[in-house]
């Protein structure tokens, strides 16, 4: 019975951190093609946004992506992109994750 037990519980956390991981990477996926499209010197903020939020919504359909907030800005030469998640576990006991990934660019003609 133990053993089940300890099998359950092992198998959870790594689901847990496995998921982290993944949101981490669609988040570093999503600032990064946020900042290749919003570094063209044409291209908007706005431009910027919908690319990040284009990706994330490929990659992570569903409740999570939809709650995903995405901001781009300049800042001097560059092209700055934010991605975050807050992901609230559905393992009772574990706290909400925040998870933030920014991207940065320089300006290009």
């Amino acid at each position: 019975m133990l053993a089940a037990l300890l099998t359950v519980a092992a198998t959870v956390i790594l689901v847990q951190v496995g998921m982290a991981a993944y949101l981490q990477g669609v988040a570093r996926t999503a600032a990064d093609e946020a900042v290749r499209t919003g570094s063209r010197v044409t291209a908007t903020t706005l431009e910027c946004e919908q690319r990040a939020q284009l990706a994330v919504t490929t990659l992570l359909p569903g409740p999570i992506g939809s709650e995903a907030t995405v901001a781009c800005s300049l800042s001097g030469g560059d092209t700055v992109s934010t991605v975050t998640f807050t992901w609230q576990t559905p393992t009772p006991g574990v706290p909400t994750m925040t998870i933030t990934a920014t991207g940065r660019a320089i300006n290009e003609p």
